[in-house]
């Protein structure tokens, strides 16, 4: 069945999207092998925070510049993704090492010696949950990113006469429009994946208990992060797609 409703969605990208969308689809496949590769290296003993890391960006590297090819748009979006990264990552090494959430919540109660699992998979679980933090904000950013330089190009097309500030506020506002949309889709996304177990918090558990539980604290912070980097990015991409353009514009002046 898994395999039906893939070949349907591989078949309705292509004859919708055409060529563009055949190379979204072999970008999926590349950062889904990239993904497989990190869990790879992490089972045999290597560090999960450095090798997602790495993983995060030969991912961020394969859909910017794969899928969209190099261009200004592209290099902006990359070096914006990579300064928020760089500004979050001291905010996610607190995050993963303060809030005790590391490790299988109690509620995975299949994740037991009764059933014939291994609590101790010999990793260290603190640097997992960063690196699955890391992987979060990847996701969410990525195509907010892209999405503000490419607007602001075409505004810096139609408006060549702009300057770097004025540039700087069209990429704010065109955030601002796009932002309403992203955190309803990661507030979404969160009450749907634990729709069932808010169910199950109403039948066991009290409210003190439910805002207190691993399950609960693991998601919470991982929408946190992603709205936190979604919004941090707005800027990022706007300020460094206005200096790409301008500085063209001037490159080009020299050399007339």
């Amino acid at each position: 069945m898994l395999l039906i409703f893939a070949g349907i969605f591989v078949l309705l990208v292509l004859l919708i999207g055409g060529d563009r969308s055949a190379k979204a689809l072999v970008t999926l496949a590349g950062n889904a092998i990239l993904l497989a590769a990190d869990l790879l290296l992490i089972y045999i003993g290597l560090n999960p925070f450095l090798c997602t890391v790495a993983a995060c960006i030969l991912i961020t590297l394969l859909t910017l510049f794969y899928q969209n090819e190099v261009n200004h748009k592209t290099k902006s979006a990359f070096w914006a993704v990579m300064a928020v990264i760089a500004l979050l990552l001291a905010f996610l090494w607190l995050l993963g090492t303060k809030t005790n959430t590391q490790g299988f919540p109690v509620g995975q109660y299949e994740i037991r010696e009764s059933n014939g699992y291994a609590g101790n998979i010999d990793i260290n679980m603190t640097l997992l949950q960063i690196a699955a933090l890391l992987m979060v904000l990847i996701g969410a950013i990525i195509d907010t990113a892209l999405a503000v330089t490419s607007a602001l190009y075409e505004v810096h097309l139609n408006n060549p006469h702009l300057c770097r500030r004025e540039l700087f506020a069209s990429g704010i506002s065109v955030g601002r429009d796009i932002l309403g949309s992203t955190v309803n889709t990661l507030f979404f996304i969160f009450i749907a994946e634990y729709f069932t177990l808010f169910l199950q918090f109403m039948e066991y558990y009290s409210f003190a208990q439910m805002i207190n539980s691993k399950e609960f604290v693991q998601e919470v912070i991982s929408i946190a992060v992603s709205g936190i980097g979604c919004v941090l990015i707005i800027p990022a991409a706007a300020g460094l797609g206005a200096v790409f353009y301008t500085r063209k514009k001037r490159e080009r002046k020299r050399k007339n």
